[in-house]
């Protein structure tokens, strides 16, 4: 990447982090950006995905989880305050040679210096000895690029097993499944006592460079973010109406006998 300009959201709500993802991918049309960012507890779905099919719906409403469908593929993930997520946008210009190394060598360098042993995996993780730190994913859009992901710095490893656990027996469909894998935090990995404000302030410098330029969105921009929330990502047709038509089956036993329960379902 060249020069970068680097943005925060300055927000926790995942609707509108999205949104502000989304606007900048498709309307900063020049120039290269880098964004870090977090989002208050929420499940992140992929593009392609059933999304009751990757919630353990009733753990998610105990615990007043968010739900929401990104624009980018690969499986659902858990996000909240002990996570930092990031984001680069730039210029692509064959979609077929995407180099995945551009971005991820970058993180993975950033961690190594600070005493990890993190290592890129197949095309959307990355590991620190063995366990996952990291998921990734990308779009392409108008000759631009969206490449993000996840960076578990010390987040809650039982609410991400609780959130995500649900039963594969309920469910057929031909969405994109979540691969499960062994997770970790690299606070567990670092050598130093870094918290995450420290993590973050050291990605800034690490991935933004010395030519980096701190930039902010005007209000006609934050306006357009806001209506992006308004009519697409905090909405339920967007997060749960989008998902791919699957059949569920559920079962119930009494002392009277078995109920059955399947079902047909089409655009949520």
């Amino acid at each position: 990447m060249n020069r970068v300009t680097y943005l925060e959201t300055g927000s926790q709500d995942p609707h509108y982090n999205l949104a502000f993802e989304e606007y900048v991918l498709c309307n900063r049309t020049e120039g290269d950006y880098l964004m870090l960012w977090q989002n208050a507890n929420a499940i992140i779905i992929g593009m392609n995905q059933n999304t009751e099919e990757e919630i353990n719906r009733s753990f998610v409403e105990a615990h007043e989880i968010d739900v929401v469908r990104r624009s980018t593929g690969g499986g659902a993930v858990y996000h909240d305050l002990g996570n930092l997520n990031y984001s680069f946008i730039t210029d692509i210009d064959d979609a077929e040679e995407i180099a995945m190394e551009k971005f991820t060598d970058p993180i993975v360098n950033a961690l190594r210096k600070l005493g990890a042993n993190a290592e890129a995996k197949g095309r959307n993780d990355i590991l620190i000895d063995g366990k996952k730190i990291s998921g990734t994913a990308q779009r392409i859009h108008g000759g631009r690029i969206l490449y993000h992901g996840t960076l578990l710095f010390n987040a809650n490893t039982e609410m991400v097993a609780g959130a995500l656990k649900v039963d594969p027996e309920k469910f057929r469909s031909k969405s994109v499944k979540s691969v499960r894998t062994r997770i970790g935090n690299i606070s567990d990995f670092i050598s130093s006592d870094m918290d995450l404000t420290g993590f973050w302030k050291y990605l800034i410098e690490e991935l933004g460079g010395t030519g980096m330029m701190r930039g902010v969105l005007n209000q006609d921009e934050l306006n357009a973010i806001d209506q992006l929330v308004v009519q697409k990502y905090g909405t339920w047709t967007w997060n749960f109406g989008s998902s791919p038509k699957y059949d569920y089956k559920n079962r119930r036993y009494w002392d009277g006998g078995i109920l059955d329960v399947t079902a047909a379902v089409h655009k949520g």
